[in-house]
């Protein structure tokens, strides 16, 4: 998967030291409104480090993606996700708010698993604690 940051950070895999949360290892998610984004000049212009949307079809199964994708055509409920200079996972709704508030109770094993996949793919440190806003 391409890494939507500079070409430099996405070539040596590596992620800048504020990804890795405000505070040690304790990442902030913060659940916010992002743009649908598409290119990654937009994902520069918007100031974030990262850009990428996530989902759950409706046969149940996972999905997450950067910024040069676009939700499946079977999302039973999607996501956008980014990261911001300041190293807080943002997240946000595909439709209406009431999904984006879902990630914090009803689908908090989508946000655990999207976390995951952020520390698989070297966007973040696996985080020892999560501090969630909403």
């Amino acid at each position: 998967m391409k890494k939507t940051g500079t070409a430099s950070q996405a070539s040596a895999g590596k992620v800048p030291a504020a990804a890795a949360g405000p505070q040690a290892n304790v990442l902030t998610v913060r659940l916010t409104s992002l743009p649908d984004i598409t290119s990654l000049s937009d994902v520069e212009e918007h100031g974030y480090l990262f850009y990428g949307r996530f989902a759950v079809t409706r046969d149940g199964k996972f999905w997450f993606a950067d910024a040069l994708s676009t939700h499946p055509v079977n999302t039973e409920i999607g996501w956008y996700w980014a990261l911001a200079t300041n190293g807080e996972l943002l997240v946000s709704a595909r439709g209406v708010a009431l999904e984006g508030e879902s990630l914090f109770h009803g689908h908090k094993a989508s946000l655990a698993r999207l976390i995951h996949e952020l520390a698989q793919h070297d966007y973040i440190k696996e985080p020892t604690g999560i501090r969630m806003i909403t």
